[in-house]
């Protein structure tokens, strides 16, 4: 009697580990498939390239899904890009990604708006009635920093709205930061918001870059310490006058070799762009 009790305890152990691994493997496929929806709805780097005089993209998920990402949207003569990073990453940030994604490409061909701030306040709103409005348990703080341009090539006109992220600019062997910005975007229990667009011009040459906080946050290096933005701003001073193909490999380079065996500790998002 032990020894069929014994057997119907190992057939029964054996059973539940098939169906974990049963499961494990349909939220793996759900997951991949998630993924590939994801990456469909990102521009194509080509688009980047084919827009301006040369161009790059880093996109390198901490996850299989990503809680950053880039995207460019095509209005007359005005070009509007971006680069977000979203509330968390994996399955929420991918939420929040897909969201944003859409949202702005709404507000912009639906509403008529032009103006980056106003872009920015109205993805604001939307986004907090998107996940507040039906909510009877509280506020989610959930939402985005976003660095948002739209740039007039033919009148040599840009503007920015950064919304927790900054925007840099390589110019004349000089670097400069348009700050981000106070306020983050969607609900975040701080009140009323401001959100502002600094315009400028812009030259032949210029080299501007958009990015998330995954890059120089990481870990690593001898001390064990974040890359931070010193080092990055510097990185893109030292590399300016390379083409931005050989600028993707420095900085893709340099942050493997920052993380050595480390964790990756976010998503990583860069987008450079030459005037």
């Amino acid at each position: 009697m032990e020894q069929i009790a014994a057997k119907t305890v190992h057939v029964k152990k054996f059973e539940e580990l098939q169906q974990l691994e049963t499961r494990a493997r349909e939220w793996e496929q759900s997951i991949r498939y998630a993924q590939s929806l994801q990456q469909s709805i990102l521009p194509n780097e080509r688009l980047f390239f084919n827009t301006f005089r040369d161009a790059f993209v880093i996109f390198n998920p901490k996850d299989l899904l990503s809680g950053d990402f880039y995207w460019m949207n095509q209005f007359g003569a005005d070009i509007y890009f971006a680069v977000a990073d979203c509330t968390g990453h994996g399955v929420p940030g991918a939420l929040l990604n897909i969201a944003g994604n859409t949202l702005l490409k709404q507000i912009i061909q639906r509403e008529g708006v032009a103006d980056p701030a106003e872009i920015i306040q109205l993805l604001d709103e939307e986004l907090i009635a998107l996940f507040n409005d039906n909510n009877t348990k509280g506020e989610t703080y959930d939402g985005m920093d976003i660095s948002f341009c739209k740039f007039n090539l033919e009148k040599k006109e840009g503007s920015f709205c950064g919304a927790g992220r900054p925007l840099l600019l390589c110019r004349d062997e000089e670097l400069i930061e348009f700050k981000k910005g106070a306020s983050a975007v969607g609900y975040t229990g701080l009140g009323e918001k401001e959100f502002h667009t600094v315009q400028f011009d812009l030259k032949q040459g210029d080299r501007f870059y958009l990015f998330s906080d995954g890059y120089t946050d990481q870990f690593g290096g001898d001390n064990i310490k974040k890359l931070n933005r010193k080092r990055f701003r510097n990185l893109l001073l030292s590399i300016q006058d390379k083409p931005m193909s050989q600028q993707k490999k420095e900085l893709s380079l340099t942050f493997n070799n920052w993380k050595g065996k480390h964790e990756q500790i976010d998503d990583v998002c860069i987008l450079g762009v030459e005037i």
